[in-house]
């Protein structure tokens, strides 16, 4: 007589204890929020429903369909969840994103991530002893005083023992965060750094005396024409070769980088740094109506949401007078666009 194994139950957000699956979403979007990128720890991170779980039957048919989503989708299941920080959230709940690009471009992502979810909650679930103990400590709420001060003594002692047993192993990320004026747009820049990215860091900015935000100035600005000149073809590929943006707005430029390589030959210092641009635009986008009388226009409101992927490297002579500026070159190595279009005459 075979026996029958019982199938796991599914992962999904429940109305009780979801701390597994929080630290899961964490783990699997880098401790970030999924929304804008903010860093989170897991005592600032909430789960975000992408479609919101309150929305109506009806409603959420017409979404399934607009985002090529399957059927009986499951608005608790990792597919529709995101690690979110409580601002981005408190402004999903003020305002209807349901239709909005960004919302296809995440649920995407989402999807995605899922099984990896699944798996890491599943994982955490199985553990014992030891694991149970370093999950529990991994999701306590330290906002409590006691639990801080706790977490503080004991933790070094975990964080060495990890060193001794795998010293790879005992690394850990940090983001430093750069502000740049890129004329009339505000570009809100991180660069994630393991032990090697922020002996990059240090180094760069030590040996050419120069701040981050002076090396990549030039060339993030180079990044974000690329992703605007993306967003016009966008708009003609969605709306056709004839139409015209009358005006257009930038509703958020955000951006995370890594330092991917540091050489110096000589005199020569070149740095090259990955990442991925996130823009959100807003045009009106007037074309000819082929079905009216000449001169009829058609009017059109246009958002998109836009990921652009580069390689920007920077390079610069160490006996070079601080007053000139580095080299930059930027390769530009993938591009996608999520475009709305609200058509209506005027």
């Amino acid at each position: 007589m075979s026996a029958h194994r019982r199938s796991p139950d599914p992962v999904r957000y429940g109305k009780s204890d979801n701390r597994l699956l929080r630290l899961a979403l964490l783990e699997e979007w880098e401790w970030r929020c999924y929304w804008r990128g903010e860093p989170l720890t897991f005592s600032t991170a909430q789960i975000d429903h992408i479609i919101p779980r309150t929305v109506k039957p009806l409603r959420l048919a017409e979404l399934i369909v607009q985002h090529h989503l399957p059927a009986g989708f499951d608005l608790d299941a990792p597919a529709n969840l995101g690690p979110i920080c409580a601002y981005c959230n408190n402004d999903k709940r003020n305002r209807d994103y349901l239709e909005a690009p960004a919302v296809h471009a995440k649920l995407d992502d989402a999807r995605r991530r899922a099984p990896a979810v699944v798996r890491r909650v599943r994982a955490h679930m199985t553990a014992v002893t030891v694991g149970r103990a370093l999950i529990a400590a991994a999701t306590a709420e330290l906002t409590e005083p006691k639990a801080r001060d706790e977490f503080l003594e004991y933790a070094p002692a975990v964080v060495q023992t990890l060193a001794l047993l795998d010293e790879d192993r005992a690394d850990f990320v940090v983001r430093r965060d750069v502000v740049l004026c890129l004329s009339a747009e505000i570009l809100r820049a991180s660069f994630t750094l393991d032990a090697r990215g922020r002996a990059r860091y240090a180094w760069v900015e030590e040996i050419c005396g120069r701040a981050w935000p002076e090396l990549i100035k030039d060339g993030m600005r180079e990044v974000v024409s690329d992703a605007e000149a993306s967003f016009e073809q966008a708009v003609r590929n969605e709306c056709g070769d004839t139409a015209g943006i009358v005006s257009s707005d930038t509703d958020g430029l955000t951006a995370s980088m890594e330092i991917a390589d540091v050489r110096r030959d000589g005199n020569l210092m070149t740095c090259q740094v990955s990442g991925q641009l996130e823009a959100r635009f807003d045009a009106l986008v007037h074309d000819a109506n082929p079905d009216a009388p000449d001169f009829d226009i058609i009017y059109m409101e246009v958002e998109a949401y836009m990921e652009i992927r580069f390689l920007l490297t920077v390079s610069w002579d160490l006996t070079a007078a601080l007053t000139e500026l580095p080299a930059t070159n930027v390769v530009i190595t993938g591009a996608d666009a999520n475009v709305g279009v609200d058509r209506k005459l005027k």
